[in-house]
């Protein structure tokens, strides 16, 4: 009698989480507030170690992203898989949840630039280095594996279907990062600064063999276009997101639900701009922005629009990406960008400098000179600017007499705004709208 009672338990649950999948959203009511923690946060790191490490994160980010904007969409490695690559696993921002019932705390790394929600679990074989237990489905009442016939089950890519009622799933990035495992529905549970909760049920990964890296986290939380990421699951239509500078002991907040049109009343320090949100048939995850220039101290510089055009191959284009550190240019742009800023500044490149995201792109400035005065950089787009504040495209290192911009190659012909950029910026997606808003913050 027991089992038959617990099979019927089961049954119900599962019943109900199928059922409510398709309309997570009905149950997300409200704007929810949560904090953001940097990876390197907490570990008492000098600034210029910090910001190195960042540098080094973005040399993995900018490799994969140059393969799949260059119609390249595969890897060597993965290509003979049939795996296509998304951008690394080795992010900057984690976001923590609960997943089950009882929930079971997770931290996982935020990424606009992929879409599959997933975390290891304890039946892993293969496990990666995590802060957190590993989550255990068997501890959960409200695990369900996925089954087949589910509707995100066949929006993966790459899924397999050992039975009917088990969904399997395979999941790669373009640092080797790789999860394999069950696709299953659990119900999450986000906590807000203010305290207040909300549980909804969600698809996601319970990655069972994982390889790579997660840089200290549990998982990654897809934020990307794609009917596999939080923001599809959940059709939230608005999402935000504040980032302190990496040495601020403030937490940075992403904010997410039916946001109004106030969300920048807290924080902003100045005006409001809006550009055009742009989308690739090729690259449909990606956040694409409407870039058309950039100006180094007064001087606009002679790049045409059609080095940041959008390609119809997929090529091309500008996206604004919160997992890679570094603004990346191609490398023309690049090279007029610095030529701009080497004739302003009337100082040579510092010895074995270039334009490798391992050490941006530096200057020879004398020690002695204290704090020099650098040409402003501004970024502009489809109807909107942005004046960057110093310490968001600048880091001087006196130990070395070094000035580096924090700028560097692409690696192909697509550019992306990285983090430094958006620091002490709110950044508002509007996915109804299709649009991008920005303004100055104290985050």
């Amino acid at each position: 009698m027991r089992q038959i009672s617990v099979a019927v338990v089961v049954l119900v649950v599962a019943s109900a989480l199928c059922a409510l999948l398709p309309d997570a959203a009905a149950g997300f009511a409200g704007d929810i507030r949560v904090d953001l923690t940097h990876v390197d946060a907490g570990k008492e790191l000098p600034k210029h170690e910090l910001i190195r490490r960042a540098m080094q994160r973005s040399k993995a980010r900018a490799a994969a992203l140059s393969v799949v904007r260059s119609g390249g969409r595969y890897s060597k490695s993965a290509q003979a898989a049939g795996v296509p690559v998304r951008p690394s696993g080795d992010l900057e921002y984690v976001v923590d949840f609960a997943i089950g019932t009882p929930p079971q705390p997770v931290s996982a790394l935020l990424d606009t630039g992929s879409d599959l929600v997933w975390t290891q679990c304890d039946t892993c074989t293969a496990c990666l280095g995590q802060p957190d237990p590993l989550f255990s489905p068997g501890m959960s009442s409200s695990y369900v594996p996925m089954r087949c016939s589910g509707q995100l089950c066949g929006d993966i890519l790459h899924h397999g279907c050992l039975r009917p009622d088990t969904c399997t799933y395979r999941y790669s990035y373009g640092d080797g990062t790789t999860t394999l495992g069950y696709y299953a529905t659990e119900l999450f549970t986000f906590t807000s600064s203010s305290g207040e909760k909300q549980t909804v049920p969600l698809g996601f990964g319970c990655g069972t063999m994982n390889v790579g890296s997660l840089n200290n986290a549990s998982g990654i939380v897809g934020f990307g276009r794609n009917p596999l990421s939080l923001v599809s699951q959940l059709s939230i239509r608005r999402f935000s997101y504040c980032l302190t500078p990496y040495t601020s002991n403030k937490k940075s907040t992403l904010l997410f639900g039916s946001l109004a049109d106030g969300v920048y009343d807290d924080d902003s320090t100045g005006p409001v701009q809006t550009t055009a949100l742009l989308q690739s048939r090729q690259n449909p995850t990606f956040y694409y922005v409407a870039f058309t220039g950039v100006t180094v101290g007064a001087r606009r510089l002679r790049i045409p629009a059609s080095a940041f055009a959008l390609k119809y191959d997929g090529s091309g284009g500008v996206i604004i990406d919160s997992g890679t550190a570094l603004t990346l240019f191609p490398a023309a742009v690049l090279a007029e960008v610095v030529r701009a800023f080497r004739s302003q500044l009337r100082l040579p490149l510092a010895t074995g400098s270039g334009s490798s995201p391992d050490d941006g792109v530096c200057f020879a400035a004398p020690v002695t000179a204290g704090r020099l005065a650098v040409p402003r950089l501004v970024f502009h787009f489809h109807g909107a600017d942005l004046d960057l504040p110093r310490r968001n495209y600048v880091l001087e290192d006196p130990r070395k007499g070094r000035l580096c911009l924090l700028l560097a190659d692409s690696g192909d012909s697509g550019a992306t705004i990285g983090n430094f950029a958006q620091q002490n910026m709110r950044v508002l997606y509007d996915l109804e709208r299709e649009t991008l808003s920005f303004a100055p913050a104290q985050c």
